[in-house]
Order: C-alpha cells, then structure tokens, then sequence
C-alpha cells in the first residue's frame, strides 16, 4: 500500500485532486511498471540490495519520482524476501570474527590463511556449508535478504493497482468519511456492513430517503491512538466501498507535514459489481460460530441476515442470530474495541423500542458496565476479557429467553 507521501495530488480551494494516469503519462507509467517488474523477475534470488541497485539503475525523469517511487512501494510489498536465518547471526559473525583473527595469527608459509577454512570451520557445528555462512552472516539486514518469490503482475494489473493504492492512501490522513452507497440488492448492503464491520471500523449508518445508505467513518485522525492501525484498516474498506453500485465519497482530510485541512470527493458508479461469497466475520465471531456447531444446548447459531432499523434512532447489524428449539430468536452484534460511543448507542435502540431481542457484546477494554441493560427484557451486554465465552453467551440467551 502505498503512503500519503507518495500520492500525486494537487490542492485547489481547499480541495485534494488526486492525479490520475492518463494519456502519455499512463504510457510512460506502463513502460517503467514492465521495466521494474522484469528486472524483480531477473533478480530472483538476489540480495535486497542488488535488487535495489537494478531498480535504481532505470533511468527516471525528476517529474517522474514520485511515480516511480509508488510503483517500487507496490512492487517491493508484493514481493517475498526470505526470513531471518535459523541461526543468529550476531553469533554467527563473533564466531567466524573469532576464527578468522586466530587463523591469521597462526598463519605461516606452510599454512596460510585460507577463507574457505574458517568459513568451513565456523559453519560446521551449525550445519552449514561456506556459501550457506555467507548468506547467514548478515541476514539480519534487510539489505542482505534475498528475492525468494516475485509479483505475478502485468504491467497494467500494477497500474490498477496503483490507482486505487493512491486513493487509499488518501485515507490514511482521514479525520471523518461520508459515503452514500447504492447497491443494486438488498443482499449487498449486509455484505458491505459486514466487510466494514470485519475492519473494526466506527462507522453509524443511515438509511437515505432516495433509496441506500449513508454511512459515516470515522477516520484515523479522529482517534488519539492506534491511528497507523485504523487508518490501515479504513484504507482496505476502501475497495468494498466501490463495490457498490454507485458510491458518493466526502473524505475530510489532515493533509501533509502542516496536516492542513482539506476535503476530498470521490464518486463511483459500477454498473455490474461483483459479488464474493459470504464476506468473513470477524475472527472472534467466527470462533463464537465454531463453538456452537450445529446446536448447543438447544440454540442454533448461523450468520445474521438482518439489518434492524428503528427509525429516527439507528441501525443495528447483528452478527449472529440465535434460534432456540422453541422457536424463540435472539441476535447477538460484538462491538469491538474502538469506541464507547457505540455501545450507548446499542442501549438507546434497546431502550428505545427496536423490536427484536438483542445481545451486545463489548471489550472490557472499552470500560462499560453491563449493568446499563440490567434486567432490560429486550436486551443485554456482555462484557468480556479476551475472548468470547460460548458457556457466558448462553447464560445471557436464557435470561432474555425467559424475561
């Protein structure tokens, strides 16, 4: 992914344009991505920094930098480079210093220093052959690290990506996110809440009077922490976002080293969007659906289908729905860990009449106390360290079963 750095933008009134390829300047970009991706291909096996000196070595226009720079960005992360050696190399090299400042002292007419030796003598109790200490000894350099795997990429699959990496990277300097999306099925809103709630995103949603949804994110510089995280995470919803059938995008930006304000549009519209299978809940959702297996104790667990709506209050988009043998049905939303704010706005749809009985489950980290729903025969929280506990969820299922 590329970094706000390296995105080609200009600023006009107050608004971040993003410079998109086109033309010439797409043609040009075409033949550097197929130059850069043909010398990766040619040093397969090579040292991190003899790749670098390839890279290096195409010749690049000054107006070109920051172009070429955002290609390497995409091409390098989509490259393996091999891990660290098994061995330490610190210890490796005192070893082989050691040797070799022994051998030169020893050293005579009749026997001289030879390399291949000490090489031999330091790799021997670890296994290794000279060539395979010459690899190990600085391992621990990222310079030294070798090319094991390369992109399959085209030289146009790498521009692609390029111009959605640049948008992405826009985000990373978010403070808020307005985006109205329209989808061509019903079905598709719930993918799209469900992939934005697999990012751990705080985002509130509201229905449109001219049909879809708005949907405002909060960026990663509305937050005091963990902004590098967030941002990364609002970065990736980015593509589930343009899914959309249409998306009408208003991103307010801290921009640059000043982290100026700034606005930016983005408006998309994809006649024929494509749809994956069912988009994967969070992990500890997922666990929590394992746990359960088919039945458990007499309650069925299955992904939720369901967007509940109390108008004039808000949306709630369970992740589970629970069905009891006797027909009774609960739905179940896990909040995560970023914001308090969404687990009071929770209680108010509860409190508030939503209709349907629901359990939320809240981090500890986030310093709620389940008593806001105590008793409450429409609803209860679960506040839970860790991980989620099946044994505590069906606790909670009974209670609201029975009230």
């Amino acid at each position: 992914m590329l970094t706000a750095d390296l995105v080609r933008a200009t600023r006009r009134g107050g608004q971040l344009h993003v410079t998109p390829l086109g033309g010439k300047q797409r043609k040009r970009a075409e033949e550097l991505a197929e130059s850069y991706l043909g010398l990766t291909l040619a040093n397969a096996g090579s040292a991190h920094h003899e790749l670098k000196a390839a890279w290096t070595a195409v010749d690049v226009a000054s107006n070109e930098a920051k172009l070429a720079a955002g290609l390497l960005k995409l091409i390098e992360d989509a490259c393996e480079f091999e891990s660290e050696s098994s061995i330490d190399p610190r210890t490796l090299r005192s070893e082989l210093f050691t040797r070799s400042a022994e051998a030169r002292r020893q050293q005579t007419e009749e026997n001289p220093f030879v390399r291949e030796r000490v090489l031999s003598e330091a790799g021997e109790p670890h296994g290794l052959g000279p060539e395979q200490v010459e690899q190990a000894l600085y391992s621990d350099l990222k310079s030294q690290h070798r090319l094991l795997k390369t992109p399959e990429l085209s030289a146009l699959e790498l521009l692609e990506r390029y111009d959605l990496a640049q948008l992405q990277a826009v985000l990373l300097r978010a403070v808020k996110v307005d985006a109205r999306v329209l989808c061509s099925a019903p079905e598709g809103y719930r993918e799209l809440f469900r992939k934005l709630k697999f990012r751990r995103l705080l985002f509130r949603v509201q229905p449109e009077a001219a049909g879809g949804y708005h949907i405002e994110i909060d960026g990663p510089f509305s937050l005091f922490d963990s902004v590098t995280k967030y941002g990364l995470q609002l970065a990736l919803t980015l593509p589930v976002l343009l899914a959309a059938q249409s998306l009408e995008l208003e991103a307010k930006l801290r921009w640059g080293k000043a982290k100026t304000p700034l606005n930016f549009l983005l408006s998309r519209k994809t006649p024929h969007p494509e749809h994956e299978g069912r988009a994967r809940l969070p992990d500890e959702v997922e666990a929590l659906l394992e746990a359960f297996g088919a039945v458990r104790d007499g309650w069925k667990a299955e992904p939720a289908e369901r967007i509940l709506n109390l108008p004039g209050v808000g949306l709630c988009i369970p992740d589970i729905r629970f069905t009891h043998r006797t027909g009774a049905v609960i739905f179940l939303e896990v909040l995560g860990y970023w914001s308090r704010d969404a687990v009071w706005q929770r209680v108010e749809l509860v409190q508030k009449g939503l209709g349907e009985k629901l359990l939320f489950a809240a981090s500890q980290r986030l310093r709620v106390s389940e008593a806001v729903l105590e008793d409450h025969p429409s609803g209860a929280l679960y506040v839970y360290k860790g991980t989620l506990s099946a044994k505590a969820i069906l606790e909670r299922l009974e209670r609201l079963r029975g009230a």
